[in-house]
């Protein structure tokens, strides 16, 4: 018996999430210049409801050791609104902007030292307020042993140290995707999905979210 396919923009909203939460490991796809790893930190930003979001991540990818690596800043945004309904599907845009840049293993320390010692606490409670977006924060410099999560509201006004730090690790990841050197050919490992090559499109991808 055959499933009910969900409809187009279902399906389109579905793979723009997947990419905006990204893989769990990426790599280039070169044996001599094998730039990449596991995801140490990620920052992503949400505005609007959840069904008709705006939505951006980046996140850096490497392998931490003694010595910091090279490392790969993967940002991938997406506006639901740009989405049509009820055209013919060859009319339909479908595919995310993503871009894959590389930057220095001294700049992402500046960016995870920047985090560490941070004070911070649980939101109980959030304002019934769509308006207001909501970020999130991932650093992971051992999977086992350190790791660290936060998904909050951001209220204006609220003058808190961490949105302050995670919004000049942002506006710093946002300089860094417009000048550092692109990496081509990627490849990606996603933990419970699989996404098709033509999901990405590599050439209209800009930053363009920020905290108010």
């Amino acid at each position: 018996m055959t499933g009910v396919q969900p409809p187009l923009h279902t399906r389109v909203r579905r793979t723009a999430y997947d990419l905006w939460r990204g893989p769990s490991y990426l790599q280039k796809k070169d044996d001599n210049d094998p730039v990449g790893g596991n995801c140490v930190l990620r920052l992503a930003i949400r505005k609007g409801i959840s069904i008709k979001p705006l939505i951006e991540a980046r996140a850096v990818y490497t392998i931490l050791g003694d010595e910091m690596e090279d490392a790969v800043i993967r940002a991938v945004y997406w506006d639901s609104h740009t989405f049509i309904r009820n055209q013919p599907p060859e009319k339909t845009v479908t595919r995310i902007p993503v871009k894959f840049v590389r930057i220095s293993g001294e700049r992402l320390q500046g960016w995870l030292e920047a985090f560490a010692g941070l004070h911070t606490s649980i939101q109980i409670s959030v304002r019934e307020d769509t308006s207001l977006p909501i970020c999130s924060l991932r650093v992971e410099t051992s999977a086992a042993e350190c790791s660290f999560e936060k998904v909050w509201q951001v209220v204006p006004d609220d003058d808190i140290e961490l949105n302050r730090v995670w919004q000049e690790t942002w506006q710093a990841m946002g300089l860094a995707l417009q000048t550092a050197p692109i990496v081509a050919d990627v490849e990606e490992s996603f933990p419970d999905t699989q996404i098709e090559p033509d999901a990405y499109d590599f050439q209209s991808y800009q930053p363009s979210l920020n905290l108010p």
